[in-house]
């Protein structure tokens, strides 16, 4: 009787661990399934610019730095796009602040990103990261989507002139050993060094170089392979 007893127990036990574990699975698979994008302000559409105002997003306060990955989707508030034109540089380039609440160097972001399609879905293509770090507590990464590594190659798996609906990043935090540091706010820009870009819609559908500009482009992406090296060193 005893051990059919402890039997008996035993049974209860593993289906009530059973579904403890289920439930913390359903409710993980739920706060996955119910995240949303961060929404940025790109600016008025029909704006043809080489850079867009910082935007400024929460979605990421509170976030601590122990070494974990995160991923993250940003989309275009009022259904506007991006329009990478022939004349945009292939130092065209997506920007991510990050600021802590920390004092000094706290590390770097790690990843990956690409830009998405009006679906959401990721545009082929291959994208290099750059990342950065203050000694104010801030982190940067920097996703440049026309250039296929650091020496500048560019990326002609993206033909311009491109649209996009929004970038994905997949990126690990720095871990420092320090539960009370965390993330208090960022900021999103665009930025074409040399160039021109557009916020959709109202936009011509291209704009192309003349001779001279082609000239200065090509400059461009050479001064942009050294500062990819220097920035990451």
């Amino acid at each position: 009787m005893l051990t059919k007893s402890i039997s008996i127990w035993l049974h209860a036990v593993m289906v009530q661990t059973q579904a403890v574990i289920l439930a913390g699975l359903l409710v993980s698979f739920a706060k996955s399934a119910n995240a949303s994008p961060i929404e940025v302000d790109l600016g008025p559409p029909g704006t043809i610019t080489s850079q867009t105002p910082s935007s400024p997003f929460e979605g990421l306060s509170g976030t601590p730095l122990d070494g974990q990955n995160g991923s993250i989707d940003f989309s275009f508030s009022n259904n506007e796009f991006v329009r990478l034109f022939t004349v945009t540089p292939n130092t065209f380039e997506v920007s991510i602040n990050l600021q802590t609440n920390g004092s000094g160097f706290v590390g770097f972001l790690e990843g990956t990103g690409y830009v998405v399609d009006m679906q959401g879905n990721a545009i082929p293509g291959f994208g290099i990261t750059g990342a950065a770090s203050g000694n104010d507590g801030s982190l940067a990464i920097g996703l440049f989507p026309l250039l296929k590594d650091e020496d500048g190659t560019p990326n002609r798996d993206l033909l311009k002139p491109l649209d996009f609906y929004g970038i994905h990043f997949d990126w690990s935090y720095p871990d420092i050993n320090d539960p009370s540091i965390h993330v208090i706010g960022g900021e999103f820009a665009l930025i074409s060094n040399g160039g021109v870009f557009g916020i959709g819609p109202g936009l011509p559908r291209d704009i192309v170089p003349d001779s001279g500009s082609t000239l200065f482009l090509l400059g461009t992406t050479v001064m942009l392979t050294i500062g990819l090296r220097a920035w990451r060193s």
